[in-house]
């Protein structure tokens, strides 16, 4: 007999519509404008995680850990303070978002 161990895999990413019910935002397009807009100007921040996926032809997916990282940091993060850093808070993230 072979045993197997097997983990259980959450979804990384997330539509636009998705993002707005795990967060609780109708309409989170400005939300996630400013998301992008920040993640373009700060590319190391997420860094090893990608922020978001353009696809050509269908809607952006949106990375969940990174999002909720931004939604909950996004006042301190605006205005350029070094006092939350994204590598310290992702086992706090990934515990809350992908269980």
């Amino acid at each position: 007999m072979e045993v197997l161990q097997t983990k259980i895999k959450t979804q990384q990413y997330a539509f636009t519509k998705d993002v707005g019910r795990i967060f609780g935002y109708k309409d989170p397009v400005k939300l996630l404008k400013s998301f992008r807009d920040y993640a373009d100007g700060h590319p190391n921040v997420f860094r090893p995680y990608k922020p978001y996926i353009k696809n050509r032809g269908m809607d952006t997916l949106y990375d969940i850990i990174c999002f909720a990282y931004y939604f909950e940091n996004r006042d301190l993060l605006e205005s350029e303070t070094r006092s939350v850093s994204f590598k310290n808070e992702l086992p706090r993230l990934k515990e809350v978002y992908q269980s």
